[in-house]
């Protein structure tokens, strides 16, 4: 037997969808001791790779104890992310972050699964225009359908190894301080949030972002006719109609 859905799907989020080792997105679910020398199709025998590392070391034998502690190694930095964020973020009880959880709930529900993979030479106002127009076309094509949105991103790291700050911007303001409405969950690098609120339904036709605040820009979004404001940061001004 192969891994379930269930299996590969909680494999690929306790590594935030990235190769247990050299942390690069796109991966599939490797055996770490094969099926065919009695390898289970548990959790503990799951290994999210990359198709390189999967080539490269996949079929040695001599690299499954690397591997496995590599795997370990990477779920614990995951897990340490999703720990921060919960302690660092205050969702005012709008949303519930959760690590590891079990999916059977979400897979026997249905609803659409949505996935968008940053690249390093995407930037903040690229992200949010592609993830919207993804979110937005999504509901008009399945009206009232629950929303599951995966995030991966792909550099975009500071020099102290985290996240710079477009693309913590994108997870912190953006999806968790607008776009959550719309969704019913978000599995993004930072970790796992589920809206504990009806999903919204009424995603809005377009995103503006004005570089910097001021009553200028304000007027100059008002003369559009967009009613809405949210602000993102103190440089940037994000609306919506």
């Amino acid at each position: 037997m192969a891994f379930s859905e269930k299996i590969k799907l909680l494999a690929k989020q306790k590594s935030a969808f990235r190769c247990c080792l050299c942390h690069k997105p796109f991966v599939e679910i490797h055996h770490i001791i094969p099926q065919a020398e009695g390898g289970s199709d548990k959790l503990e025998n799951a290994a999210p790779l990359c198709s390189y590392c999967h080539d490269l070391y996949g079929g040695n034998p001599e690299k499954r104890k690397t591997i496995r502690q590599m795997r370990d190694d990477w779920w614990k930095v995951i897990e340490k992310r999703c720990k921060n964020l919960t302690e660092s973020v205050d969702l005012e009880k709008f949303c519930e972050i959760q690590c590891g959880e079990n999916w059977e709930g979400i897979l026997r529900s249905g609803g659409i699964y949505l996935y968008h993979a940053v690249f390093e030479e995407e930037d903040f106002e690229d992200s949010v225009y592609h993830i919207h127009r993804l979110v937005k076309t999504t509901q008009d094509k399945y009206p009232n359908q629950r929303r599951f949105l995966f995030l991966d991103i792909d550099g975009h790291k500071n020099e102290n190894g985290g996240f710079d700050h477009d693309m913590h911007e994108l997870q912190v303001n953006f999806l968790l301080g607008l776009l959550v409405q719309f969704l019913t969950e978000i599995h993004m690098p930072l970790g796992t949030i589920k809206n504990e609120k009806a999903q919204r339904n009424d995603v809005p036709e377009r995103i503006e972002i004005f570089e910097k605040l001021d009553q200028e820009s304000i007027n100059e979004a008002i003369d559009k006719g967009i009613s809405s404001i949210w602000v993102a940061d103190k440089d940037k001004l994000m609306t919506f109609e």
